[in-house]
């Protein structure tokens, strides 16, 4: 019989573990097995399993302990005969730990951020210790992330889980060119990958921007990501404020990853925090120079592949700059930068979508198909 993997997330909308999800139920098809997804509702998720025929469920799973979804999530894997589950995020995790508890089926399930195991989340150890007894592997995205879980959690709820870094489609991205930013007849375009929330921290961002303005640098900023949130229609009130309206520019989502890196010269994080965020990576495989501030990445990447900033201020971001413009000076004189190639190489060698499946189907245990 070959092996039906049910793919779960109690989330609708675009973000990395969304993105890993689909990648994972595409992926195990493209391996020879068979992938049925469940998910809470309509929204981008859904409109992106009907795009790669995956099949796919609909339950809705509010509440702390839905019962009733837990009975239909057990008639699902009847009907579909059902021999792995893989779940993203906490509460998918919980509610699969426990049929994995009652059924004996494995469940692999994956945390992707540190807001999955926040000390502020109810009945936190509890959840833990669900997941502990019911998944057979328990996956985290970063070292970090393995190290926070470990450390925060007493030894009854402690899931010591195995790393498997996200991977991304590097099929188009690769095929971008590898150069400086642009001449100073044209505008310096910077960009940022991610919905609009305060993590990002989008408002140092534009504070940047302002400075850069305020020394005459031609500079312009394309901001993609979900802006339809409160948050966003701050920071756009803001921009007006500032009068930046003709230096900033707001996408909202994209689907043409490949192409907005190919729009901008170099790709900026000013978060205040992150885990492992796919455009970090995706933006390494663009071979775009990479300006951030110090927030979780440095440990993703090895620091020499970045331009950082010291601390998270508009005026160490323009250091930093300066430190990225004068190496690109040099490299356009010698060809390629070197660490924009040997960005590609890493993301290739440890965070392509090929090597993260494999990495999953190995944990798996169902060989080849």
């Amino acid at each position: 019989m070959t092996p039906t993997i049910l793919h779960v997330i109690d989330t609708t909308g675009p973000g990395g573990a969304e993105t890993v999800f689909l990648a994972l139920a595409e992926g195990c098809i493209k391996q020879g097995y068979r992938s049925v997804a469940l998910i809470r509702g309509p929204g981008w998720v859904e409109q992106q399993l009907k795009t790669r025929s995956i099949p796919y469920y609909i339950r809705d799973c509010k509440g702390s302990l839905n019962l009733r979804f837990l009975l239909e999530m057990r008639s699902i894997i009847r009907k579909e005969q059902v021999t792995h589950i893989q779940s993203h995020l906490l509460g998918s995790n919980v509610y699969t730990s426990i049929l994995g508890l009652f059924t004996g089926l494995p469940v692999t399930a994956t945390f992707h951020g540190h807001v999955d195991i926040s000390p502020n989340e109810r009945f936190r150890n509890a959840k833990l210790a669900l997941i502990k007894l019911g998944a057979r592997h328990v996956v985290s995205v970063t070292e970090d992330l393995k190290n926070t879980i470990n450390q925060t959690t007493g030894s009854w709820c402690r899931l010591y889980p195995t790393v498997i870094p996200n991977g991304i489609d590097l099929s188009e991205l690769e095929k971008l060119p590898i150069g400086a930013p642009a001449s100073s007849d044209k505008p310096l375009t910077l960009g940022c990958l991610g919905n609009i929330r305060p993590a990002k921290n989008y408002a140092l961002a534009i504070e940047f921007v302002q400075l850069l303005k305020s020394k005459g640098t031609n500079v312009m900023l394309r901001i993609a990501g979900d802006d339809t949130k409160s948050g966003a229609i701050e920071l756009k009130k803001e921009v007006a404020r500032l009068g930046l309206e003709e230096n900033v520019e707001f996408l909202g989502f994209i689907n043409d990853v490949p192409g907005f890196f190919g729009s901008i010269d170099v790709f900026l994080m000013t978060s205040s925090s992150e885990g492992h965020p796919l455009a970090l990576t995706q933006a390494l495989a663009a071979a775009k120079p990479i300006l951030s501030t110090r927030n979780g990445v440095e440990r993703v990447v090895p620091e020499h592949l970045l331009f950082l900033a010291h601390e998270h201020t508009a005026a160490s971001l323009f250091a930093a700059l300066e430190e990225l413009l004068r190496s690109s000076e040099t490299a356009a004189i010698a060809g390629a930068s070197e660490r924009l190639v040997a960005g590609r190489k890493f993301v290739k060698d440890n965070y392509s979508e090929d090597v993260m499946r494999q990495r999953y189907i190995n944990l798996y245990e169902i060989g080849a198909a």
